[in-house]
């Protein structure tokens, strides 16, 4: 009677087992693989096995584990989820919903450096809130939180969709107006000036605000830093006289006893016809 023929179990596969050293690794067009070949962007897969024990502890911190029966598109989109929340988190003020500081700052050297190259002017908007100091030391704390949340709310709700809202800091904000002028930007300083009002009148706070506004245009040589400086000066003028105001270079007024382009147009209309006929007469009947 013959024996039964042993078979070797199938040993489980791991997805893992296949993957070599770097330095003997091929990419996707065959060539191996190096570590100044490699892009910010990319992953490595190591086994564990392949770490060695004084390394490992170091690379948890490091990297994140997939097991054998895991799927790493899906753990790989997980990841991307959570690193635009943490990069979302690195810009935004977490008690109001605001741009902070770090974003504003980067982003007025964006609008400089693209008013020269455009010509498009850009306005900035410097906002720092009057008597809040008393809210948080009468009302306390969670009273001026509530109150900063509620115009942060506001500023969200109405801005434009190309502007910046930023919390600068403290009871301070920053808007960032693009391609705005400054007689257009003395417009909107004052609506955010009327949405704090009313809310401080809503929540039954004597607080209100004083704003300093000017535009940045290609004549300005400023830096960032220095032109965020004149826009300080400005929101400093407005509190020094009397706070609840709002400071800005001084504009034209266009004139209201002036003739408007419609009207010119009516008056070439009316004229024009009796000046040519006037032409076409014969100047002994234009004598007359």
């Amino acid at each position: 009677m013959k024996s039964a023929k042993k078979t070797a179990a199938c040993p489980a596969t791991d997805p893992l087992e296949n993957l070599r050293p770097l330095n003997k690794f091929k990419d996707a067009r065959g060539q191996s693989a190096k570590a100044d070949h490699l892009q910010t962007e990319d992953m490595l897969l190591i086994p564990i096995k392949s770490i060695p024990a004084k390394h490992l502890e170091a690379l948890l911190d490091l990297g994140i584990r997939v097991g054998p029966k895991e799927s790493l598109p899906a753990r790989i989109a997980i990841l991307e989820k959570e690193n635009r929340h943490l990069r979302s988190l690195s810009i935004t003020d977490e008690l109001t919903g605001l741009y902070n500081k770090r974003f504003f700052n980067n982003q007025l050297e964006i609008e400089i450096a693209r008013t020269r190259r455009t010509g498009e002017p850009f306005c900035l908007i410097f906002i720092d809130l009057d008597n809040f100091k008393i809210v948080n030391d009468t009302l306390g704390h969670a009273q001026g939180d509530e109150f900063l949340g509620a115009i942060s709310r506001q500023f969200i709700s109405n801005i434009r969709p190309t502007d910046f809202a930023c919390r600068f800091g403290g009871d301070e904000f920053t808007v960032i107006l693009p391609a705005t002028s400054l007689r257009d930007g003395i417009t909107i300083a004052g609506r955010w000036h009327t949405l704090i009002l009313q809310e401080a009148v809503r929540l039954r706070l004597s607080v209100s605000s004083s704003i300093g506004v000017d535009e940045f245009n290609t004549a300005c040589v400023l830096s960032g830093e220095d032109f965020l400086h004149r826009v300080d000066q400005l929101l400093y003028g407005a509190k020094k006289t009397g706070k609840g105001k709002i400071f800005h270079p001084h504009i034209k007024l266009p004139d209201s006893n002036a003739v408007t382009w419609a009207e010119k147009e009516v008056l070439y209309h009316i004229f024009q016809p009796l000046a040519e006929n006037k032409k076409a007469m014969p100047k002994d009947k234009v004598q007359k």
